[in-house]
């Protein structure tokens, strides 16, 4: 039978297959946990993802891995709260899954999206507790080229081992630690087993105390990590979602109250009777504080004992930039496996047929972009209802075949949300650009200037045209508070909630030489910035530096045959920059013969001459000039 996406019917099942009355679920079956348990876990990531930014240093070192896992299930829980009130909750795990999916970003956020996917699909089927929770770690294994240790996905696979064992006789009530040394509360202690019966708030607690060890023990299982003296990023954010089910479970079994002391009680308790060890940070066994019902402001001080942990290096000593202020963790260059070795990010959604068809395509899709690229993750599957999508990402220094190999995946549907983004430029500062492009080659230069690119064609196969929603989590995968928008839809009027920016500047760039050009100005070091005599940067304005860039500006477009005649006509004593962007059917030498021009016409201008890959024999000239452009120039 085939996979659904989100949890959905699958193809070739009839209209009973999963009739409603068998679909109840022990504790995710709750519509009303499902949409606190969601709520809870963004908040969560929300609060912690510049503490999770910090440690992130596998599969790259591009400090992100909190910010993607937060903007990931945001987007899940935006569907969640727009969805209907009497909607199931087997079905609001469907939503949350499909929205995750579709909103995913980063490796770490594709990678959560597919957990999501998996629980989705067996809450779908009916499986109880640990079904849910053994099916999305393998479910989210599965979906990875070459799975690592130590990672998210070994929490993932703990948590479901926990659940399923706390499920098995003797793992209830009385029934003493759960699972194989990896249920251990955050202090080291087992996990109470005061909840009457094998219920939710069990296993879920069993399963997030075994997530929790995992993290802590990621440090000894991944060479990269031991050498940054950090534990792994996507672990340490799998381990926020969990505990964030654990209080939502709690919250649903009503065993949370706040103790008489303004503390917390360990889930499964009342009044603290009861109630297993709590952890040396003061938090209950389970690793949650529970007040109120929510999640205690530092989480992950008291969930990893971070006291614990060995002190790490200063960032002058490993050679990488210094983290905020305050922070106890700084960046390593990733180990001598090679893993992160691909500088730019490509991400894309795939729409497909479904079918039977639609089982090839990810393991097919995965190994052929593991070819030219590594942290290779493809999610997704049959939607049920005669389609299919799947969401992408690798690591590449292959772009161009990259997306020849998305191009063909795609030949019997459509790409959306291709994403390109140069790692190295990632991470939080003040200015972030974003720029859409049909142009596939042009799109890892704009990226190496630390833009986050569309690709809005160019490719052989359909894609669908950008809509608000893409630019704002483009405008967020910046890690800026403050962002430019260059030839992309103008989402200014979405609320500052969804874009989850300070600042949207849509720039007008109606074609790709002024996105070159406006990226050119702000060179290719962001953020955008200089030093005072303190060392601090003083703030710039990144729009007033492009704005200028651009009043000097003429763009004109032609054909490779008039491109010669066309910047004879251009240049002139006052030029001092001409851009070139030529299409693949552009002849050879048309670069030498634009530049014996220009040293006719203007010899100290400089030409800038790129390749856009777009098919035809098109050719866009930028000139820009000390003089402005007069009226009639400047519309052009």
């Amino acid at each position: 039978m085939t996979d659904v996406d989100s949890g959905s019917r699958t193809a070739d099942s009839g209209p009973d297959q999963y009739p409603e009355q068998q679909q109840a679920v022990a504790g995710l079956d709750d519509p009303g946990l499902v949409r606190a348990w969601t709520h809870g876990a963004t908040a969560a990531l929300r609060r912690e993802r510049d503490a999770i930014d910090r440690v992130n240093v596998f599969p790259v070192a591009d400090a992100d891995t909190g910010t993607n896992l937060y903007l990931t299930l945001r987007e899940g829980d935006r569907a969640v709260a727009a969805a209907p009130a009497d909607t199931t909750g087997a079905r609001l795990l469907a939503a949350l899954a499909r929205a995750a999916l579709l909103g995913a970003r980063g490796n770490s956020g594709v990678i959560l999206s597919e957990w999501l996917r998996g629980l989705a699909v067996a809450a779908r089927r009916g499986g109880t507790t640990a079904d849910l929770l053994t099916r999305a770690a393998a479910s989210a294994r599965s979906a990875v080229a070459e799975p690592a240790e130590g990672t998210i996905l070994t929490a993932a696979d703990a948590a479901g081992a926990a659940a399923r064992a706390a499920e098995s006789p003797g793992g209830g009530a009385g029934g003493g630690a759960v699972g194989a040394g990896g249920a251990a509360g955050a202090g080291g202690a087992a996990v109470s087993t005061a909840a009457s019966g094998v219920g939710p708030l069990h296993v879920v607690a069993a399963a997030a105390a075994a997530a929790r060890a995992s993290a802590r023990a990621s440090r000894d299982e991944l060479d990269v990590l031991r050498s940054a003296g950090v534990l792994d990023a996507g672990a340490l954010g799998l381990v926020l979602v969990l505990d964030a089910l654990v209080v939502a479970a709690a919250q649903a079994a009503g065993a949370a109250p706040e103790s008489d002391a303004g503390g917390s009680v360990a889930p499964g308790t009342a009044d603290g009777a009861g109630g297993g060890p709590t952890s040396a940070a003061g938090g209950a066994a389970g690793g949650v504080s529970v007040v109120r019902g929510s999640m205690d402001a530092v989480t992950l001080d008291q969930l990893l004992d971070v006291g614990a942990l060995p002190s790490v290096p200063d960032a002058a000593d490993l050679g990488t930039p210094a983290g905020p202020a305050g922070s106890s963790v700084t960046v390593s260059e990733p180990g001598p496996d090679g893993a992160g070795s691909g500088a730019l990010e490509l991400m894309f959604v795939l729409t497909g047929p479904g079918g039977e068809a639609a089982d090839t395509v990810a393991a097919g899709l995965r190994g052929a972009l593991a070819e030219v690229g590594d942290s290779v993750v493809v999610v997704g599957g049959d939607s049920g209802a005669g389609t299919a999508v799947w969401q992408a990402h690798v690591h590449t220094d292959h772009l161009d075949q990259a997306l020849v190999i998305a191009a063909e995946a795609a030949r019997a549907g459509s790409l959306s949300q291709v994403h390109v983004r140069h790692l190295e430029a990632a991470g939080q500062h003040d200015w972030g650009v974003v720029a859409a492009t049909s142009a596939p080659a042009l799109a890892g230069e704009l990226a190496h200037t630390g833009a986050v690119v569309l690709l809005t064609g160019g490719v052989d196969a359909a894609v669908a045209a950008l809509t608000p929603d893409d630019a704002g989590r483009a405008a967020a995968s910046t890690g800026a508070r403050r962002v430019l928008l260059l030839g992309t839809p103008d989402v200014t009027a979405a609320t500052d909630g969804q874009l989850d920016v300070d600042e949207l500047i849509t720039v007008p760039a109606p074609t790709d030489v002024h996105a070159v050009v406006a990226l050119a100005a702000l060179g290719t070091l962001l953020p955008v910035g200089l030093p005072d005599d303190a060392g601090a940067l003083d703030p710039v304005d990144a729009h007033a530096i492009v704005a200028e860039a651009l009043a000097g500006l003429t763009v004109r477009g032609t054909t490779a045959a008039d491109a010669v005649d066309a910047l004879r006509q251009a240049a002139g004593p006052d030029t001092t920059v001409v851009t070139a962007l030529l299409d693949a059917g552009v002849p050879g030498d048309l670069a030498d013969s634009l530049a014996a021009v220009l040293a006719e016409r203007a010899p100290d201008a400089e030409l800038v001459v790129l390749p856009t890959g777009r098919p035809g024999d098109g050719v866009q000239l930028g000139t820009e000039s000390a003089v402005g452009p007069g009226p009639e120039e400047a519309g052009a």
